[in-house]
Formats: structure tokens, C-alpha cells, sequence
């Protein structure tokens, strides 16, 4: 799969700083996002095919438009749970989902307070974009007992 290259890598560098600057020092999809913005508007330039959604998963996780469940704040986060929006609709269409929502919202929050920039809620489930590798089966083996 080609991709397009940054044509000019030191202003690359330059864009990253800026946006990892802007978005609290570290590194994020939404940080990588506003670098490329930035990359753009110094006139950056790009060599090769252009991606398009099906090869890039930024421009699918773009795409997929992720949010806060709660609100958003401007700069750097907000409150709830990150979810694709599709995802936070159906989530808030039902009880049981509204359920889920606001146990997965007390977790992180409780993830935030300790410091922890992650936790495992179980909603994101399913929203990676990453391929999935095939795991090789180990194969067992049944030793016939002696008499």
C-alpha cells in the first residue's frame, strides 16, 4: 500500500512540535491530526498517492468522528468516556446503554483521579482500526496414560 510521503520532513518536525505543544505536550491521534493541519498551512507539500480513507486510518478515525460522551472541552480533553459517535448515539438511545454509558464514565473518571490517562470501560470495543492478526491455535497433545 504507498502512501504519500512529507515531502519536506524538517517542517514535518516543526508541525509535530506545535500540535503536541497545542494539545498538552503529548502524543495523539488529534495531536497528529492538528499536525497535519499545521504541515499543510506552512506549505507542506506531499510526494506520492494520496490516501484516502480505506488506506489511512486517520482519515478513518477522522471519518469515524470520536468525541467525548459528555462535554467537550476546548484544548486538551473533556468529560466522559471517548467513543466514535455513532457509537455514543446508540449508547444513549436505550436504558441499558445509558447504563453502560454512565458505569464506563464513573470508571474513567475514578482512571483520571488516579492519574491514569487510560482505562478499560469495554465500550471502545470493537472501534479499533487496527487489522486483526490471526492467532495460531497451539495444538494439544493427549498423552495415553500407561497401564
Amino acid at each position: 500500500m504507498a502512501t504519500a510521503k512529507k515531502a519536506n520532513p524538517k517542517l514535518w518536525e516543526k508541525a509535530k512540535r506545535q500540535a503536541k505543544a497545542k494539545m498538552g505536550g503529548k502524543h495523539s491521534a488529534r495531536a497528529m491530526q492538528l499536525a497535519t493541519q499545521l504541515y499543510k498551512k506552512m506549505g507542506g507539500k506531499y510526494v506520492g498517492k494520496k490516501p484516502t480513507a480505506k488506506t489511512n486510518s486517520l482519515k478513518k478515525w477522522t471519518k469515524q468522528d470520536w468525541g467525548y460522551s459528555k462535554k467537550d472541552t476546548p484544548g486538551q480533553g473533556g468529560k466522559g468516556v471517548y467513543l466514535p459517535k455513532a457509537k455514543r448515539a446508540k449508547l444513549k438511545s436505550t436504558a441499558a446503554g445509558r447504563k453502560k454509558l454512565a458505569a464506563a464514565e464513573r470508571k474513567k473518571a475514578a482512571a483520571t483521579r488516579a492519574g491514569k490517562q487510560y482505562s478499560r470501560h469495554g465500550l471502545a470495543k470493537g472501534t479499533s482500526l487496527k487489522k486483526k492478526t490471526t492467532k495460531r491455535k497451539k495444538r494439544t497433545t493427549t498423552r495415553k496414560k500407561k497401564a
